[in-house]
């Protein structure tokens, strides 16, 4: 049976709050983005794609669980004032964000432990090949698709989800996932492609 090390990220120089304040940074400043593209929306907390999930996968594969905790806090900051603003809310609409921003946060970090395990990647990430990065991107898009499901049909969010039929969540559900997988591929490859072309300046 393969086992991996206990807490294996990218390394890193910085100090241990730092970089729980880029995660939330990051997460933060691709809310931000995504707010500005309403065109992707397609049911309130469903987006065709869905930027956020990037910085999300990012942040766990480099920082590892101070990149989840940074994930959860920029989630809670972000869902607590999208869902302040919502004509619709629920009173519970604080917990609903601590919910949203958790699973938002640990379900990247639970498929990225799972990955590493599973396949038994060293320290430092040494072995993580692209087929190992997609597994996590969807992995952690259907996970945290149907997390955020189950908290929208806990009628703590939105009354819309209440009244939905079960095709139309099956079909909201499946959206989702997809804007998060979509998502996460579009800002991965977008920040590979920078670090190429600051490489390639350099040589």
């Amino acid at each position: 049976m393969p086992t991996a090390n206990t807490e294996q990220t990218t390394s890193s120089p910085l100090p241990f709050g730092m970089e729980i304040g880029i995660a939330a940074i990051a997460w933060c400043l691709a809310w931000v983005i995504q707010l500005n593209l309403p065109a992707l929306d397609y049911l309130p907390g469903v987006a065709l794609i869905f930027l956020p999930a990037g910085a999300r996968t990012l942040a766990v594969l480099v920082f590892g669980l101070r990149g989840a905790l940074g994930i959860g806090i920029g989630s809670f900051i972000t869902y607590y004032l999208w869902l302040f603003d919502a004509p619709d809310k629920s009173e519970y609409f604080i917990l609903s964000g601590v919910l949203l921003a958790l699973a938002s946060a640990f379900s990247a970090y639970a498929m990225m432990r799972f990955v590493i395990h599973r396949y038994a990647i060293q320290t430092h990430l040494a072995d993580l090949r692209y087929p190992h990065i997609l597994l996590i991107v969807i992995s952690q898009g259907l996970l945290s698709a149907t997390l955020h499901q189950i908290i929208y049909h806990l009628g703590t969010v939105f009354s819309i989800y209440a009244a939905l039929p079960l095709h139309e969540t099956l079909f909201a559900w499946l959206s989702m996932a997809i804007g998060d997988i979509v998502g996460s591929m579009l800002l991965l490859y977008g920040v590979a492609l920078v670090a190429r072309a600051i490489t390639y300046n350099r040589a």
